[in-house]
């Protein structure tokens, strides 16, 4: 098999020492040094797949690319092109002094491409999200807040409008009790260098009480998530070298995903709507402990984080885009993973 040729004009940086590809992807997910004037992508907004057979083998996690986007044809020959996709199923979240295990999948994805303007510091010329736009490349479930609602307000509380609310959920009981939290993407990855990435998202706090407006963060004031990913590194050829020789995966499995350096603002629009709302933010705030500094707050996500990459010449999406063609007929059957130390991947791809 041809040996493959990593991108020689821009070097890829890695931040940490262990595996190296853990390309990013976990579900608080993933974009890079993305060019804010760029369209986040062509799809119309009733496009919700991404134009192609969902693909097989090594293959099968990339429902989602935006590889028909036209901008996804502008990467120089050589350079990275390709589609990013993970998976954690695992994990917990914690903002202020309340900690939320992660019970349901986390998906991400998106698309990386290096048109002619980066500059040789960067991964890639920017990210872009799936067809149907920010909202989809981080896909999450509501999880459950322990406590639930008469712990997120201090019941019983002595402010009128926060006890209304403590009685109305004792008396109802079920749902009104309950709280959840829906982390939701709040705008553009950046800085995506492979381990490492900037994501924006909000979370919102989900109880009949609570209204439809509430959140912890917006896409004004975000929560800044700024992800390390470690696991163990394979790289997985095509299973067809001689008709796509340039085009590999590199997958993290059991990767974790973590972060506790970023802050956390305090809630807002939650309880009956107009001036109502503010003791009812700020019995929240209080007994979550938000606003929280850095060093307060943590996440840790685990899961399998991968990337499909097409590095020769000529179109290189268009390239990827068949060998997702050939395996959606194929099955095309996974090669043998090969293990891949840090060094050894910084010799074989020129990273640094």
């Amino acid at each position: 098999m041809k040996t493959p040729r990593w991108p020689s004009r821009r070097r890829l940086f890695v931040g940490t020492a262990t595996s190296a590809a853990a390309v990013a992807l976990i579900a608080v997910g993933l974009p890079a040094s993305a060019l804010a004037t760029h369209p986040a992508s062509h799809a119309g907004p009733n496009q919700t797949g991404p134009g192609y057979p969902p693909p097989g083998g090594i293959y099968k996690p990339f429902t989602n690319c935006p590889l028909l986007n036209p901008l996804m044809q502008e990467s120089l020959p050589g350079d990275l092109t390709g589609c990013v996709a993970g998976d954690a199923v695992t994990g917990s979240i914690t903002l202020g002094n309340i900690t939320t295990p992660v019970a349901h999948p986390v998906t991400a994805q998106f698309g990386v491409w290096s048109p002619p303007n980066a500059t040789p510091s960067q991964l890639s010329g920017g990210i872009l999200p799936p067809p149907s736009g920010l909202a989809a490349q981080l896909v999450t479930s509501p999880e459950f807040v322990p406590g639930g609602l008469l712990k997120a307000l201090g019941c019983p509380s002595t402010d009128p409008v926060v006890q209304s609310l403590c009685v109305k959920a004792e008396n109802f009981g079920g749902k009104y009790l309950n709280v959840f939290a829906l982390a939701q993407s709040a705008g553009q990855i950046t800085n995506f260098a492979l381990t490492t990435w900037t994501q924006p998202i909000k979370f919102k706090l989900i109880n009949p009480l609570l209204g439809n407006n509430c959140y912890i963060g917006s896409n004004n004031q975000p929560v800044v998530i700024n992800p390390q990913v470690t696991g163990t590194l394979s790289f997985i050829p095509d299973p067809n070298p001689t008709r796509f020789p340039n085009v590999v995966v590199l997958q993290v499995s059991g990767g974790t995903a973590t972060d506790n350096t970023f802050s956390a603002p305090g809630v807002t629009g939650c309880g009956p709507g107009g001036a109502k709302n503010i003791p009812v933010d700020e019995a929240i705030d209080a007994n979550s402990g938000l606003p929280a500094a850095s060093g307060v707050n943590s996440l840790t996500l685990n899961g399998t984080f991968s990337i499909a990459d097409s590095f020769g010449n000529g179109n290189q999406a268009k390239t990827l885009l068949q060998a997702f063609a050939v395996s959606s007929k194929t099955g095309a059957s996974r090669e043998s993973a090969r293990r891949i130390s840090a060094h050894s991947l910084h010799g074989r791809f020129g990273l640094r």
